[in-house]
């Protein structure tokens, strides 16, 4: 069909998710409606990101809470990728009362690096609960997607990795 609209959250069957991703990329969906999962989790560039609210809700301290600036910036960062896109554009909706918080925030260059480590067996253990990973391959295929590798790769001395280690390393890519 010549346009459509898809959904993809980490609720949905990994068989569900891969077509929503395979039909965005093919351009048969012109819009892909998102929870955060595929902005932190899916190497998927857009030409335009919107972020529509700027809580949500954080059950460690039982309240909304704000979107840390590192996560905004790891969505926006799917916007105009030079490998797709000469530009893209990013969005937020929020408050006019954090519009300011927000607005210095991103002004401000602060490196992204990745906190999956701190959670790496209860994402893998969700993952395979979920039915996303069910063999060995699929979970080194979903750990190689994720931006923990992209970052182990750059700067690996931040998650306590010697860059000769990564370097001999004949899985990485």
């Amino acid at each position: 069909y010549e346009s459509g609209i898809g959904i993809h959250n980490a609720g949905m069957l990994r068989k569900d998710r891969n077509l929503s991703e395979d039909l965005f990329k093919l351009g048969s969906t012109k819009v892909l409606i998102s929870t955060a999962t595929l902005a932190w989790g899916v190497n998927l560039p857009a030409y335009c990101v919107i972020i529509k609210g700027t809580e949500f809700y954080d059950p460690s301290q039982g309240k909304p809470v704000d979107i840390g600036i590192l996560d905004i910036q790891q969505i926006f960062g799917r916007a105009g990728r030079p490998q797709f896109d000469t530009n893209g554009e990013a969005v937020i909706i929020t408050s006019l009362a954090k519009m300011q918080q927000f607005i210095g925030m991103l002004m401000n260059q602060t490196p992204i690096e990745s906190s999956l480590l701190k959670s790496l067996q209860d994402s893998i253990n969700a993952e395979i609960a979920n039915g996303s990973i069910t063999s060995i391959d699929e979970g080194v295929s979903w750990l190689k997607y994720s931006f923990l590798e992209q970052r182990l790769s750059k700067n690996p001395l931040n998650y306590q990795s010697k860059p000769e280690e990564i370097a001999g390393d004949p899985g990485h890519r």
